[in-house]
């Protein structure tokens, strides 16, 4: 849909619809003004004088004409293109292949904020039929032929404006529903820079893993030991990561699962009989089957270079190691995460496999949205009750979103409520406030406004093929 503006095309545009030439002439005749011949006019004047009354002032109107259904759909999609919409249309009843309703319903699929007239001089469908395939709407009238030239000019004129307050409302809305999301991220930024200037005790005293939960650098956990070059691996990773260390397998396995880092660097030099098996469980763990792994080996060696691979390993650097390449690897694989959500954050809908990096992951994916449409009408249900199902932490859940989906929970669990809130406004027949409610949302000014960054228009003005709007 074209944006909002609070200019009207001038003059306003209207399509007829009709097989007949000849109501194309007549509606040509009538709409587009009495013509003017000025040389009789002049003889008037000079027979009769000067008319005290000043001449009546026509409406201006630019008019399309098509002589088929198919071709007046063709010409609505033109229109929106064009962003210059049809405000009216005039649509016969009877035509032969696509029929005057199957039309009103393709053209309301692109375009349902057009005016719309159903010309008729048949019984060929009662208005509670037509009210059942269209739609119970303000934007459908019947037009009996044979009509009169003022019931043209008096429809022409009223739904052209009728047309314009409806852009001009819409509108106003958005706006006020801007300023009001503005201000109010406004209120929320004082707010957290007041708390950031004078921070409670208890949280100053807080946790470190729930500050690096929400830190904006990546976390790299290093599993090594004591044997294993700690000051120069942390050296290498310390600009622009925050760097975590491990001194044992085991330490890894629990430090791995408690702070779901970025990225994971196994010293397989250091321990050449734990590293491999380390590795695959990692990669089997749902809470961290998603993480990239790099692996210092001890040798250049084609055995351990194959376990690593079936293990799972991203990255595999062979002596002598080397510090720059160390640090050019790890950014590469955070680089390319970074590119995948970017690509599916373009997407209007992704599934669950596609996010995935392994079936373990799509399977997470998969559980999380089953459990969200669950308590889909539940307007409570957050983070917090997500995790207790998952039987994971807040910061657990975070983290894991944060590498699959480059967002968070939150964020997810909205753009779960947003798709499904679409597909009823296509699907259904329930009105906007009842989808609503019906997707968890308790406030209809914040759902029309983030559906709208979301979707780009209202909701009220979704395209919903085969029906007409709310």
């Amino acid at each position: 849909m074209p944006e909002l503006t609070w200019e009207t095309p001038q003059p306003p545009r209207i399509i007829v619809i009709d097989d007949n030439p000849s109501v194309h002439d007549a509606f040509q005749e009538i709409l587009a003004g009495k013509p003017v011949n000025t040389a009789l006019e002049k003889d008037e004047a000079f027979l009769f004088g000067t008319p005290q009354e000043p001449p009546v002032a026509w409406p201006q109107y630019r008019i399309d004409h098509a002589l088929s259904g198919a071709e007046g759909v063709e010409q609505v999609r033109a229109a929106l293109a064009a962003a210059a919409p049809y405000q009216v249309a005039f649509v016969d009843i009877r035509m032969p292949g696509m029929d005057g309703v199957e039309t009103i319903e393709r053209m309301w699929a692109l375009d349902h904020q057009v005016q719309t007239v159903i010309c008729t001089a048949y019984a060929d469908y009662r208005w509670e039929d037509l009210a059942r395939r269209l739609g119970r709407t303000d934007r459908l009238l019947m037009l009996k032929k044979p009509f009169h030239n003022i019931e043209i000019m008096q429809l022409a004129s009223t739904l052209a404006q009728k047309w314009q307050l409806a852009r001009q409302a819409a509108l106003k809305l958005e706006q006020i529903e801007a300023l009001v999301a503005r201000r109010t991220q406004r209120v929320l930024e004082l707010q957290r820079r007041e708390n950031a200037m004078s921070p409670s005790p208890v949280a100053a005293a807080g946790e470190p893993a729930a500050a690096s939960a929400e830190a904006d650098l990546p976390l790299v956990l290093l599993i090594l030991d004591q044997l294993s070059p700690r000051e120069s691996l942390t050296q290498a990773l310390q600009d622009g990561y925050q760097v975590l260390a491990a001194d044992s397998a085991e330490q890894g396995r629990t430090m791995a699962r408690e702070q779901v880092p970025d990225l994971i660097v196994v010293d397989e030099r250091a321990a050449p009989r734990q590293a491999i098996p380390l590795c695959t469980e990692l990669k089997q763990d749902e809470l961290t089957s998603h993480i990239p792994v790099l692996l210092l080996a001890s040798a250049d060696d084609e055995k351990l270079q194959l376990q690593a691979l079936e293990a799972g390993v991203s990255e595999f650097l062979i002596p002598p190691l080397r510090l720059p390449l160390l640090r050019a690897r790890a950014d590469n694989l955070l680089e390319n995460r970074r590119k995948w959500h970017e690509h599916f954050q373009q997407l209007q809908t992704v599934q669950p496999r596609e996010l995935a990096g392994s079936q373990l992951d799509a399977e997470f994916l998969h559980r999380v949205v089953e459990i969200v449409e669950k308590n889909l009408e539940d307007y409570e249900f957050d983070v917090e009750k997500l995790a207790r199902q998952l039987a994971v932490s807040r910061r657990q859940l975070f983290r894991k979103f944060k590498a699959l989906a480059g967002c968070t929970p939150n964020v997810f669990i909205r753009d779960i409520r947003l798709k499904k809130a679409a597909q009823l406004l296509r699907e259904s027949r329930l009105t906007v406030s009842e989808i609503i409610y019906a997707v968890g949302f308790s406030d209809p000014k914040y759902f029309r406004n983030i559906f709208r960054e979301r979707y780009g228009v209202l909701p009220g003005e979704y395209q919903r093929p085969g029906r007409a709007g709310e």
